[in-house]
């Protein structure tokens, strides 16, 4: 017996699809895993953060994995905790002096250079542990260096398709969605460390590489 009308139709390509078809006025019910909400609670703020194409922001989706997790490869080194002072530890002795600012975060608009100076802040940021004097204003002086990388490199030619542009940008995205939910005065997680410091050694491996 043949049936006609939508519900045959529905329940095909349902079936064809996984489940992940929605018909007008109705949502397909689609199982989430814990993963699977934690990735799309972060992909918003990846997106917003530059405002990548659809595309593009594939393209840094692939090279994030989720927190806790680590990427396929050489085992990362994931460095102890610091409580000194971050601006001592980059020998800048007066961080309201806007020449010596100037000078240590403003992009030179020189992608390699520029992608290693950023992250090198990064990484002082993502090691702060808890009491550090100074991580409030330092973490602050990074996000913005952070969008300032973004928004030079986001639409060049010489950055986009490179692999350490959407690696970096990853790891951008983790360590923001971090300042966004806690703020900069709380130290980077533990659990997310070993995700962040495995996409810093992605871009130093693909920077090396040329790519």
């Amino acid at each position: 017996m043949v049936t006609q009308g939508r519900r045959p139709l529905r329940a095909a390509l349902l079936l064809a699809f996984g489940g992940a078809v929605c018909f007008l006025g109705e949502r397909a019910p689609v199982p989430r895993s814990k993963e699977t909400g934690r990735r799309e609670a972060v992909a918003p703020v990846l997106i917003a953060l530059a405002g990548l194409s659809g595309g593009e922001a594939a393209n840094a989706q692939a090279a994030a994995v989720m927190p806790g997790q680590t990427l396929s490869g050489p085992q990362v080194d994931v460095p102890d905790r610091v409580n000194a002072d971050p601006y001592e530890l980059i020998g800048m002795d007066n961080p309201e002096d806007k020449k010596e600012d100037y000078k240590t975060f403003y992009m030179k608009q020189k992608y390699r250079q520029d992608t290693y100076q950023v992250m090198k802040h990064m990484k002082i940021s993502a090691s702060l542990d808890k009491g550090t004097p100074n991580m409030e204003k330092w973490n602050t002086r990074v996000k913005k260096e952070m969008n300032d990388w973004l928004a030079i490199y986001r639409r060049q030619n010489v950055s986009v398709g490179r692999q350490s542009y959407y690696s970096l940008y990853s790891a951008i995205n983790t360590l923001a969605s971090h300042f966004t939910s806690y703020g900069p005065k709380f130290p980077f997680p533990n659990k997310r460390r070993p995700r962040f410091f495995e996409l810093c050694q992605q871009v130093e491996k693909y920077l090396e590489k040329g790519k």
